[in-house]
């Protein structure tokens, strides 16, 4: 099972560009995107959108031939086709996910946009006989100090993760663990496809410090040079002059990824997630820096059948951008 996560920068853009991600839309979307008042929430909606396409394009022909569905036509970002879950869950339409076996799901805050996709490279299956759907869930979290965080607490935590929190010592440390779990919180909700209708309290993550251990291969890829330390927008991104006194987003150029991160399940809540709890799930946790973190998680849709693609999921990460998303669908 190959995963791959996409870090783009929600910047301003030329309008140049803006019609290009506009043209890719469908006409459903463009009304969306047209609902939104204020004109940061519009610009963010349209980018959020022609991202996701581009780079549903572009991982599936980044492939090559080490997949089953190697073999199939590229499809084009303004192509392809979505339907929805009955918790809103977004997805690729059913024959799309025959022909391609991709998961998709994704998140924005603050400044960052995360895409993960996911699909098999089980070789010998064909790619019209595809695996039950895996719960795919991510989510990108700012840290904000305006957040009343100790209300939330009691409404949202389990007791477990409250009680862990609060033996931290300060405000900051207790700040900063808020937000690491509810990133993993919201993407293992996402992940099982029944949001907010799963209680966020039925469930725990325990972040002690001794169960994260990092992974070797957070090694984060750009796109836009090869000699890449720190991202310059004024650099490699076209913005607008209100846009200058924003002189760089930072990421390091190894992101350390925590797997095996426990969860745990609160016993009078549990018959709130419904099966959920009994499938195959795992769960990942990173930081950007001390302001972004995320977390993703993997549900196994089938839980009847014992079944190791979870046991070898591998995880590659990409800084990209609008600009050179755009760049690489032009010749598509």
């Amino acid at each position: 099972m190959n995963i791959e996560l996409f870090f783009i920068p929600l910047t301003e853009m030329d309008a140049a560009s803006t019609s290009a991600c506009m043209a890719l839309l469908s006409e459903d979307e463009r009304a969306k995107v047209a609902r939104y008042r204020a004109p940061k929430a519009q610009m963010n909606g349209l980018l959020v959108r022609a991202a996701l396409r581009c780079v549903l394009s572009q991982g599936l022909q980044s492939r090559g031939g080490s997949s089953a569905y190697s073999s199939l036509r590229q499809i084009a970002p303004q192509d392809w086709c979505f339907e929805y879950g009955a918790k809103g869950k977004p997805s690729l339409s059913h024959e799309q996910f025959l022909s391609t076996g991709i998961e998709f799901n994704l998140s924005h805050s603050g400044d960052w946009l995360l895409i993960a996709l996911a699909q098999d490279d089980d070789t010998d299956a064909p790619a019209n006989t595809a695996q039950p759907r895996l719960g795919l869930g991510v989510d990108i979290e700012r840290s904000r100090a305006s957040t009343h965080i100790y209300p939330i607490l009691n409404h949202y935590f389990s007791p477990i993760e409250a009680e862990s929190l609060l033996a931290l010592e300060g405000e900051d440390a207790q700040r900063q663990r808020f937000f690491d779990l509810w990133a993993l919180k919201e993407s293992y909700i996402k992940a099982t496809g029944l949001g907010l209708a799963q209680s966020l309290k039925s469930f725990a993550f325990d972040l002690a410090p001794n169960s994260l251990l990092a992974i070797d291969d957070g090694a984060l890829q750009a796109v836009e040079t090869r000699n890449w330390v720190e991202l310059k927008l004024q650099e490699y991104f076209a913005l607008p002059s209100q846009a200058k006194h924003r002189c760089y987003l930072q990421l390091p150029s190894r992101i350390p990824l925590y797997p095996n991160i426990k969860l745990l399940i609160e016993p009078e809540t549990a018959q709130d997630a419904t099966s959920s709890h009994a499938q195959h799930w795992r769960s990942y946790f990173g930081r950007l820096d001390e302001e972004y973190r995320f977390g993703l998680s993997l549900v196994d849709g089938d839980s009847l059948v014992p079944d190791d693609r979870l046991e070898r999921v591998t995880i590659s990460m990409q800084l990209t951008s609008i600009t050179a998303l755009l760049s690489a669908c032009s010749a598509i």
